[in-house]
């Protein structure tokens, strides 16, 4: 009796699809953490301001210090980080495919 797993025809994917997906994927995951570290930043750079200004005891001083020291540098350095090791893991897993096929 045949069933659907035992019939399972083993799928080949093509040279392009393989390299456009890693491609695809790098971007998509850069793009994730260099959102995720800008949030970390701004709230990291806003907690610090708030603390600041209550130690001092004087209202929040402009905001948007925590955009330009804290937020945009956090982000450009996730942003790095994150393609060149998404960058590395995907080549690795490509050239794996690749090499299989």
């Amino acid at each position: 009796m045949s069933t659907a797993v035992a019939s399972r025809v083993k799928v080949r994917r093509s040279r392009s699809s393989i390299v456009i997906a890693a491609v695809v994927r790098t971007i998509i995951f850069t793009i994730t953490c260099t959102g995720l570290g800008m949030a970390l930043g701004l709230f990291s750079g806003i907690v610090v301001q708030v603390i600041r200004s209550l130690v001092h005891r004087h209202a929040p001083i402009d905001m948007s210090v925590a955009y330009r020291y804290v937020g945009f540098p956090l982000a450009a350095i996730c942003g790095i980080g994150a393609f060149i090791l998404f960058a590395v893991l995907e080549t690795r897993t490509a050239r794996r495919l690749l090499a299989t096929r």
